[in-house]
C-alpha cells in the first residue's frame, strides 16, 4: 500500500511539514509559517508543534497534488457524476479525465489512465496518517509533561477531538466509496506496513467511525465557542452530524441488503440517527439560512442583475463566497484565493472544474465538469428557485469580466451546467494566479442535510408527523425566495418524497450516488442514457449506464495498492 510511503520515515514527513502548511491550507488558522527542519521531539514536545501537525492534517483535506487536484472535486466525481443527477462533462465528446467518464457510465472497472483513482486512495490515507501523528504526539506530550496548565490541557483536549474527527471523517468517506477498507487507528510501525482489509463487511469501518465520533463529541466545542481566527475547525455539531449520517448509512444497509455479506454486521440504528440529528437541530448553532425570507447582498444582485434585483435569497447565498461561513454550514473544507501559484495555494480547483466552458460572448471560462442531467432539471417544479441555483441553461445570465454575459452550455454532454460553485470576477477570475486558487469552500455537511436525515430517520421509526415537519422546513426555506409559492408545503410524507427532497435540496453536492446505493435504488441509474448532447445537438445513440448490482455499489480499490500490499489488501467483489 502507499501507506508505507507515509509511515516509513517520520523525520522526512516532519521535514516536509513546512510544505504541508503552505500547500492547500486556508483561512487564518491554517496560515502557519515554518522555517527549517524539525525533529520528532520538537513537534511532540510543544503545544505549537502539535498545533502545526494538526494544521497539516486539515491541509491534507484540500490537497492540490498533481494528477489529483482537490479531494472535494473527487467527492463530486464519485458522489454526483456517477449518479443520475450529473454527468462527468469536461471536454466535448467525453474524453476528458477517463476515470470520470467510466464512473459516469457505471463502468469503474474499465481500463485507461487511472492516476486520479490511484492518488485519491493514497492521499486520503495520508490524512489519516497525519491525524494519527497528532494523537500520538498528544499522548507523548502528556507522558513527558507532569504538570500541564489547565489552559494547555483544554487545548490538548480540543486538538485530540479535532484529530479524532478528521480521522473518522476520512474513514467514513472512504467507506462510502470503497466499502470495506483498512481501519488505521495508530501510527504504523515498520512491521505493520502491509495492512489488509480482510473483513467481510463495511460494518467494521462504520462501527469504528461511530465509536470515534462519540469520543470527539465529548472533546469538541460548539461552533459558537470558537474564536474568529479558528473558524473552519471541527466542531461538536460536525461530529454529531457525521455520527447521525454514519448511523443512517448503517441502518439503510441493514434494511436494504439483508443477506449480502458485504453488509453483514450492520443493524438498525434509525433511532440513534434521529436522536443524534436532533442534537444538532436543538443546539441552536445552525439554521436554514433565509427561512424567514431574508435576502443578502452579494454580487448576484449587484451591477444591474436581472436574476435577484432586490437581494440574494438564502439558498443562493449559502453557495457564495460571502455565505460560506453562514449558520447553514456544519462542516466544510476551507479554501481561499491567496494569489499564490500552483501547489502553493490554499484554494481549490472546485471553482474552475465546475464552471461553464464558454460564454455567449464567445469567451472561454471553466472546465465544465459535474453537469446536471435533464432528469435533475425536470425534477424541480417550475417555481422552485433552487432549480436556477443548481441548473444553468444556455442564455442564462452569468457575471464575468465585470459584465453580465450569458452561459453557453454546448460543450456539456447534457446541454446544462451546474451553478453551485461559481465566484465573482473579483473573488477569482481576475485575481487568481493559478487555477487552484478557487475561493469556494466545499460543504460536506449542511444543516438542510441534517434536517432531511432527521426526517428520514423519523419516518423509519414511526414518527411521521415529525418527518413531515422537517421536510416542510426545508421546503419553506426554498419557497421564501420564490414569489411563486413553490415548492408548496406537503400535507403528508413518504420515503419517496424524502428521497426526492434530498435530490432537489442537495443536488450536485456529492450525496446522490451514495444515497442511491444505501437505498438500493440502482434502478435509477441502470439504463440511463449518457452524453445525450454534443455541441448543442441531441444524439441518436448515446452511451447507456451499465451499473451492475452486487458490484458497482462500491468502487474498485486501485490496482497499484493491491500490488503494493503484496496480497494483503483484497479487491472488492466483482473487480478481481
Amino acid at each position: 500500500m502507499k501507506l508505507r510511503k507515509y509511515t516509513k520515515n517520520l523525520g522526512l514527513i516532519l521535514l516536509a511539514a513546512a510544505s504541508w502548511f503552505y500547500t492547500s491550507c486556508s483561512k487564518e488558522f491554517l496560515e502557519t509559517e515554518l522555517t527549517g527542519a524539525a525533529t520528532e521531539d520538537v513537534y511532540y514536545s510543544t503545544i505549537d508543534g502539535l498545533s502545526e501537525l494538526l494544521t497539516g492534517t486539515y491541509a491534507g483535506l484540500n490537497v492540490c497534488a498533481a494528477g489529483l487536484h482537490n479531494l472535494d472535486v473527487m467527492y463530486l466525481a464519485f458522489g454526483s457524476m456517477a449518479s443520475d443527477e450529473a454527468e462527468a462533462g469536461g471536454e466535448m465528446g467525453g474524453g476528458d479525465i477517463l476515470d470520470f467518464q467510466y464512473w459516469d457510465q457505471g463502468n469503474p472497472e474499465l481500463g485507461g489512465n487511472r492516476d486520479i483513482t490511484e492518488n485519491h486512495w493514497g492521499y486520503n490515507y495520508k490524512v489519516i496518517f497525519r491525524a494519527n501523528q497528532v494523537l500520538h504526539g498528544i499522548r507523548y506530550y502528556k507522558e513527558t509533561h507532569s504538570d500541564i496548565p489547565a489552559d494547555s490541557a483544554a487545548l490538548l483536549s480540543r486538538f485530540e477531538g479535532e484529530a479524532i474527527f478528521l480521522r473518522a471523517f476520512v474513514h467514513f468517506n472512504m467507506t462510502q466509496i470503497y466499502g470495506r477498507i483498512p481501519v488505521i487507528d495508530h501510527v504504523l510501525s515498520s512491521t505493520e506496513f502491509k495492512i489488509n482489509n480482510d473483513t467481510t463487511s463495511v460494518a467494521v469501518a462504520l462501527h469504528f467511525v461511530q465509536e470515534e465520533l462519540l469520543k470527539a463529541i465529548d472533546l469538541l466545542p460548539e461552533k459558537s465557542e470558537y474564536s474568529a481566527a479558528d473558524v473552519g475547525r471541527a466542531t461538536k455539531g460536525a461530529a454529531q452530524a457525521l455520527l447521525a449520517k454514519a448511523y443512517l448509512y448503517e441502518s439503510s444497509y441493514a434494511e436494504n441488503y439483508a443477506g449480502d455479506t458485504r453488509f453483514s454486521g450492520c443493524t438498525d440504528k434509525y433511532a440513534e440517527a434521529l436522536a443524534m440529528a436532533e442534537e444538532v437541530i436543538n443546539s441552536s448553532q445552525y439554521s436554514l439560512v433565509g427561512i424567514n425570507g431574508e435576502t443578502f447582498d452579494t454580487y448576484w444582485n449587484q451591477n444591474g442583475s436581472t436574476i435577484y434585483p432586490t437581494g440574494t435569497p438564502g439558498y443562493r447565498y449559502i453557495f457564495t463566497v460571502d455565505g460560506e461561513l453562514s449558520d447553514e454550514i456544519i462542516w466544510s473544507v476551507q479554501s481561499a484565493n491567496d494569489g499564490l501559484n500552483y501547489m502553493l495555494s490554499r484554494g481549490t480547483y472546485l471553482t474552475i472544474y465546475t464552471t461553464v466552458r464558454n460564454l455567449g460572448s464567445g469567451a472561454g471560462l471553466g472546465w465544465g465538469f459535474n453537469c446536471p442531467t435533464e432528469k435533475l432539471r425536470d425534477a424541480y417544479t417550475a417555481g422552485d428557485l433552487r432549480k436556477m441555483v443548481a441548473v444553468g441553461e444556455t442564455g442564462d445570465p452569468v457575471y464575468i469580466n465585470d459584465v453580465w454575459d450569458a452561459l453557453d452550455c454546448r460543450q456539456s454532454p447534457t446541454n446544462l451546467i451546474g451553478r453551485k460553485y461559481e465566484a465573482s470576477p473579483e473573488q477569482y477570475w481576475t485575481s487568481r494566479s493559478a487555477d487552484g486558487n478557487g475561493p469556494n469552500n466545499f460543504p460536506y455537511i449542511r444543516y438542510a442535510d441534517v434536517i432531511l436525515m432527521a426526517a428520514e430517520a423519523a419516518l423509519k421509526t414511526g414518527a411521521d408527523g415529525k418527518a413531515l415537519d422537517y421536510v416542510n422546513q426545508v421546503r419553506l426555506r426554498a419557497r421564501n425566495g420564490a414569489s411563486t409559492g413553490e415548492p408548496a408545503a406537503l400535507s403528508s410524507v413518504t420515503i419517496e418524497l424524502i428521497k426526492n427532497e434530498r435530490l432537489l435540496e442537495l443536488a450536485l453536492e456529492g450525496h446522490r450516488f451514495f444515497d442511491l446505493v444505501r437505498w438500493k435504488n440502482s434502478d435509477e441509474m441502470i439504463g440511463q442514457e449518457i452524453q445525450t448532447w454534443l455541441n448543442g445537438n441531441q444524439q441518436d445513440a448515446p452511451y447507456v449506464n451499465e451499473f451492475s448490482p452486487g458490484v458497482n455499489e462500491f468502487f474498485p480499490i486501485p490496482t497499484e495498492e493491491i500490488i503494493s500490499a503484496g496480497g494483503d489488501l483484497l479487491q472488492n467483489p466483482g473487480y478481481q
